[in-house]
């Protein structure tokens, strides 16, 4: 029997089968990145000579190899045709998946059958019961790449600047490759799916709020107050002697499920205006807002949990941008040998506080209408370059967006040059504007960013990239021991203590972020299987490197770069664990990785 490549027919017609396929390779690179590759469970063979496969596998003729995943806690066996991944990349099955339970026979297993069987197995390996909120997120997320899937809202590719960068934030049908349920949103239910969900091409007015000024709190570094600033956004809005401000609308219902919200509507201080002025779009963040007359996006709380946290712009949260915003205008005029970097500002944040509520509920309320403004990325577009969501130029489906490889085959026919070549080129200039800046950061000025695909823009005109802009104060981090602390004065000791990384965790971050999440991604997508092709980008990352450490290298940089150019793992986040474990973000740990820089460099 001839084992047919199913990838092809599973992104045909059918949204449910297509968002079950994705799930189940997602959930299985997850594991096999995070458990079963450091731990041995993993093998790839041949499929000749194996008499207790399944039939289907054992005749295939396809070419390729049999990958087998071996759960030793629940003695569960799992087969599928399918090469080994590219060094950094992605597993991709090329057959439909087997599985063998104990005493069973050989049979087909879905994204269902897979979820349940690996979070089993982790309650077994961990000694914990089922997590069943798991679970209800990977569903979750598959009903909602289902219904992204079903909508049918191609997207061709925009002419204009900012139409461009409207349709790469609102193009991540499928979302983070290497997340258990990369769609969930807990707190959302369908209607309010189909109505704020970016990958439907939404857009809404924002819910308002009036408010006596004196139970804001507040920082601008700008001429304006941030309620000045909002209040010009609210062009036609009223309400004598207060402050108006903004929430999601679905956040406004949250808020006006609160206690101390309630109480202060009973007796006028605060009021409801409802939802008014024109429709905001939400970015891939699902909360951050933009408009393309406002010269700011809207970072706004949302609580609903989105992949592994609940979107809140927690008090310190809000501190901590408007100070980092602040360090950066002393920090950016050092880097001004790297001019195709630019860094969006988050100048002002603006909430309410009830001075007078107990500490909870003050700390609710606030978090609750916690809002940041974001340089907008007008001034870009006015140039000429249309900014991308660095996640839809990789993406395995962008909705229809031209994505990098897309970009690639255009200009080789362009130019008249080979795939492969352009490819180089292409991947060339765009890690030429990423990496020595990221490291330069760290390493020269103690700045940790958290350059991960969905907070990076690549500024592309005529399909090459020439500005990376990267965004997202919340994970900013400053380096302990390299950073002066008696520069925080503005901050309250815990929007400060959030602020701080040591070393090792600030390498951590960036070499995830940079080298995995992003550059990895990069190679996995433009390579698609082609391993001579992925040894020439990450022969040009390696020497990206060493370039950097040549002209801007200090001894700190050269121990930590040495280390990873002679073969030191690469840490990939653990998001499934987390996810399992229930733990916060924050304290994600690393899996290692096969570092592909070594064999790079022979």
């Amino acid at each position: 029997m001839l084992m047919h490549n199913i990838r092809a027919a599973a992104w045909s017609d059918d949204a449910g089968t297509n968002a079950g396929w994705h799930s189940l390779e997602t959930l299985l690179n997850c594991y096999y990145r995070e458990v079963a590759a450091p731990e041995g469970q993993v093998l790839f063979a041949s499929p000749f000579g194996q008499n207790d496969w399944p039939m289907a596998l054992r005749s295939a003729n396809g070419g390729g190899r049999i990958f087998q995943l071996h759960l030793p806690h629940s003695h569960v066996r799992l087969v599928a045709q399918a090469n080994p991944p590219l060094p950094v990349g992605r597993l991709r099955l090329r057959s439909p998946l087997y599985g063998r339970m104990p005493e069973k026979p050989w049979a087909l297993v879905d994204w269902r059958d897979v979820a349940a069987l690996l979070i089993r197995e982790l309650s077994l390996r961990e000694g914990v019961a089922f997590n069943d909120e798991l679970l209800s997120q990977i569903c979750d997320s598959v009903e909602n790449v289902m219904a992204f899937l079903s909508a049918s809202n191609r997207r061709a590719g925009a002419a204009q600047p900012l139409t461009g960068y409207i349709e790469s934030e609102q193009a991540l049908v499928l979302g983070h490759a290497f997340h258990p349920a990369p769609k969930s949103r807990l707190g959302f239910d369908e209607n309010d799916c189909a109505r704020y969900s970016p990958e439907l091409r939404t857009h809404f007015p924002l819910h308002w709020f009036a408010v006596p000024r004196e139970l804001l709190r507040q920082r601008s570094l700008l001429a304006q107050t941030t309620d000045a600033l909002i209040g010009e956004d609210a062009a036609g809005l009223a309400a004598p002697d207060r402050a108006l401000i903004p929430v999601h609308p679905w956040q406004a219902w949250h808020i006006l499920g609160l206690p101390a919200v309630r109480q202060a509507m009973a007796e006028g201080r605060l009021m409801d205006l409802g939802p008014l002025g024109r429709d905001y779009i939400p970015t891939s963040s699902v909360r951050t807002l933009f408009h393309p007359s406002s010269p700011f996006f809207l970072k706004l709380s949302l609580h609903v949990r989105l992949t592994n946290c609940l979107r809140k712009n927690a008090h310190y949260e809000l501190e901590g941008a408007v100070e980092v915003t602040r360090l950066m205008r002393e920090v950016m005029p050092r880097m001004a040998m790297f001019p195709n970097l630019r860094v969006l500002e988050e100048p002002a944040y603006l909430t309410v506080d009830f001075p007078d509520a107990e500490p909870t509920a003050r700390t609710d309320v606030q978090e609750a209408f916690g809002l940041i403004l974001r340089e907008g990325v007008q001034s870009i577009a006015g140039e000429g370059i249309t900014p991308i969501l660095a996640a839809a130029l990789f993406a395995d489906d962008a909705g229809g967006m031209p994505r990098a490889s897309d970009l690639c085959r255009a200009i080789a026919r362009r130019e008249r040059l080979s795939y492969l070549a352009a490819a180089e080129r292409w991947f060339d200039a765009y890690a030429d504007g990423l990496i020595a800046p990221v490291l330069h950061a760290l390493f020269a000025e103690g700045i940790v960013f958290e350059p991960h695909l969905q907070n990076t823009l690549v500024g592309l005109r005529d399909g090459w990239p020439e500005r990376i802009v990267l965004r997202d104060f919340e994970g900013v981090k400053l380096v302990t021991g390299r950073f002066d602390e008696n520069r925080l004065a503005h901050v309250s000791p815990a929007a400060g203590q959030a602020l701080w990384y040591d070393e090792e965790r600030g390498w951590n971050r960036i070499a995830y972020c940079l080298f995995v999440n992003q550059l990895g991604e990069a190679v996995d997508h433009l390579a698609a299987g082609d391993a001579v092709l992925a040894a020439k980008l990450w022969r040009i990352v390696r020497h990206k490197i060493e370039q950097y450490q040549t002209a801007h290298g200090s001894r700190k940089s050269a121990e930590k770069l040495d280390s990873l150019l002679s073969g030191a793992p690469l840490p990939a986040k653990t998001n499934l664990l987390v996810r399992f474990t229930r733990q916060a973000d924050r304290h994600a740990t690393y899996a290692p990785l096969d570092n592909p820089l070594v064999e790079a460099g022979q």
